[in-house]
């Protein structure tokens, strides 16, 4: 009987190991594995969700980039002509050097769209076909936009520009007092924030004064300047800058200089009470 109880204990003591060890085997073999594959992969999602956020936040950046930061650029490079921001520019040149602009023409870099899609280069075509635009006096400059049959003659670039940029060349007939008001003019063009180039700048010297009393006649010259714009990014068409257009003075009879209040409060007056 003793005999067969200390059997009986060797075998369910060498079973214990055994299962012990099994257990232990299978810990290390399948689990301890599975453990440190699952740890491993916490580490990876933990890595991939600090990325999303970095992506994420490049996003942000980027939306804010093409809504604000674009506009701002476009003030430099526009995806559209802009002909009228030009003519305004040249208007306030005009009054800061107290120049004289006698005449315009304009001529484009490439074909113009139609009126629907690009609103820009429908107004181009339209002053373009227009020989000069000429001041109230009629005054133009012979010989600068004009051949010998009295037919326009476009204002020609000499400026090379990249693939995809456009470009559109202004011919400025122009009148000032004296050569300051000239550099003045220029000086105020150049100091523009949308990226323009002066290509070239002839001017009629005045005939020798010969008497104290004779008036020393004003100074005529032309200058034609280079704008550009990229019409490739019509993406980009929506951030396009607003055309900072002088407030309407209001006039009745648009040769005066001064609005007629008191008559405008009589008719609205009359036509309240009617």
């Amino acid at each position: 009987m003793r005999l067969d109880s200390k059997k009986q204990n060797l075998i369910i003591a060498s079973l214990s190991a055994l299962f012990v060890l099994f257990v232990a085997g299978g810990y290390f073999l399948w689990v301890q594995p599975l453990k440190a594959d699952l740890e491993t992969k916490e580490a990876s999602l933990k890595t991939e969700e600090q990325l999303l956020g970095v992506l994420q936040g490049k996003e942000k950046e980027t939306e804010e980039f093409s809504s604000e930061s674009t506009t701002q650029l476009q003030t430099k490079i526009p995806v559209k002509p802009l002909v009228e921001q030009l003519i305004l520019d040249f208007e306030k040149a005009e009054v800061i050097s107290g120049s004289k602009v006698l005449s315009m023409s304009f001529a484009q870099d490439g074909g113009v769209e139609n009126t629907e899609e690009n609103p820009d280069g429908a107004a181009l075509e339209a002053v373009a076909n227009e020989t000069t635009i000429e001041a109230a006096e009629g005054d133009t400059i012979d010989g600068t936009t004009t051949d010998e049959n009295g037919k326009l003659v476009e204002p020609k670039s000499v400026i090379a520009v990249p693939e995809g940029v456009k470009k559109v060349t202004v011919q400025l007939a122009l009148e000032a007092a004296g050569y300051e008001e000239i550099e003045k003019f220029i000086a105020t063009l150049e100091s523009l924030k949308r990226i323009a180039v002066v290509e070239s700048i002839n001017y009629i010297g005045n005939h020798e004064v010969t008497t104290i009393l004779a008036e020393e006649p004003s100074l005529k010259f032309t200058i034609t300047l280079s704008a550009f714009y990229m019409p490739d990014l019509a993406d980009l068409a929506k951030h396009t800058p607003t055309i900072e257009t002088p407030e309407p003075a209001k006039k009745r009879n648009p040769l005066t200089t001064f609005s007629t209040p008191e008559k405008n409060e009589t008719e609205t007056d009359d036509k309240s009470e009617n």
